[in-house]
């Protein structure tokens, strides 16, 4: 059996479709169909049920595509190791961020890793916060720092790999200067659900494309995009409310009924946030860096914390990736404030 029959069967597997698999291939689907008889012959036995209208595994198929896929991915991930070694580091390495503060974190981290490394360039890459991990899967990143809200660790699929937490940051809420909240010292998470909570926009393009997006989805009205829910143990933190459809948008007072308003960006969210169309919890830097005079932000106790991290998918995983993970290590160990903003020349 030869690496391309096996990559053949495996990308069928996973489609149980002959076109989608040809064009993922950039092969003819006559080929695709001449792979899977060739391999049925050696085996003795039909792989897959094919019909006109779908195409299903066999329980010999299925089998042979549970043994063969984690020693095919194996197989692939120690070429990689190889050819990155052989490499060293050197090459392009394209780092994913969520937000002003993390972009400056991953800047500095990219420096300590150019006096490390001087032939590695890093190009940064800002990601949505309802993408979750989706831009590592289509290739569009190597690696991504992310917290635990946009990606909750016990969610990653078994694809991805994940450094330990850099660092960690208290939730404050972000208000509208006209929110009874903002004259307040602090906010605890229990009153949270007292109040107009925006909701992150997922696309279900994304929910399709995201192989492990970090907040889930509930199950999708026809008709409508699947909604965003708080991952598991941040339910008080962004609390769900009832709505309904034709119940008008709240004031900036943040009460009365009112249909959930959703955003799609950061930029957006800041927006309704400063008009007054609702809150959000976010990181305690963003009173530094996303400072504005329509905003104001109030401390959130009794909520669990924002931890960043880098995540990679594993079968991308070379010695780049390694030497930014170390490098980003090293700096947060050498300051302990890794989001305090960069003293500027005396």
């Amino acid at each position: 059996m030869e690496r391309r029959d096996i990559e053949i069967f495996l990308t069928v597997g996973e489609e149980l479709h002959f076109g989608r698999s040809a064009e993922r291939l950039h092969v003819s689907a006559a080929m695709v169909s001449k792979t899977v008889r060739k391999l049925e012959r050696a085996v003795g036995a039909n792989l897959f049920e094919r019909t006109s209208r779908r195409v299903a595994f066999t329980p010999i198929g299925r089998r042979l595509f549970e043994d063969l896929k984690p020693a095919y991915q194996e197989l692939l991930d120690a070429f990689a190791r190889a050819a990155a070694s052989g490499r060293g580091v050197e090459g392009v390495l394209r780092v994913g961020f969520l937000g002003t503060a993390t972009a400056e974190f991953v800047m500095r981290a990219a420096e300590l890793l150019r006096t490390r490394h001087p032939g590695c360039e890093v190009r940064l890459h800002e990601c949505r916060f309802t993408d979750g991990t989706a831009p590592l899967r289509d290739d569009a990143i190597d690696v991504l720092l992310i917290d635990n809200f946009a990606a909750p660790l016990p969610t990653l699929a078994p694809e991805h790999a994940a450094g330990p937490v850099l660092f960690r940051e208290a939730p404050v809420l972000a208000v509208s200067v006209r929110h009874p909240l903002a004259r307040r010292e602090s906010v605890d998470v229990a009153q949270l659900a007292r109040y107009e909570m925006l909701r992150p926009r997922t696309s279900s393009d994304q929910a399709v494309r995201a192989s492990a997006p970090g907040p889930a989805a509930e199950a999708p009205v026809p008709g409508q995009a699947p909604r965003w829910t708080a991952p598991e143990g941040a339910e008080r933190l962004f609390p769900a409310r009832a709505e309904s459809p034709s119940a008008p948008v709240r004031g900036p007072g943040g009460r009365g009924g009112a249909r959930t308003t959703e955003f799609g960006s950061i930029q957006e969210m800041w927006a309704l946030v400063g008009a007054g169309h609702g809150v959000f919890p976010v990181p305690s830097h963003a009173s530094v860096y996303d400072a504005r005079p329509d905003i104001a932000f109030v401390p959130v106790t009794g909520a669990p914390a924002y931890e960043w991290r880098l995540v990679w998918l594993r079968s991308g995983e070379n010695s780049r990736v390694r030497a930014f993970s170390e490098a980003a290590g090293a700096y947060v160990a050498a300051h302990p404030a890794p989001l305090a903003p960069a003293a500027g020349p005396a």
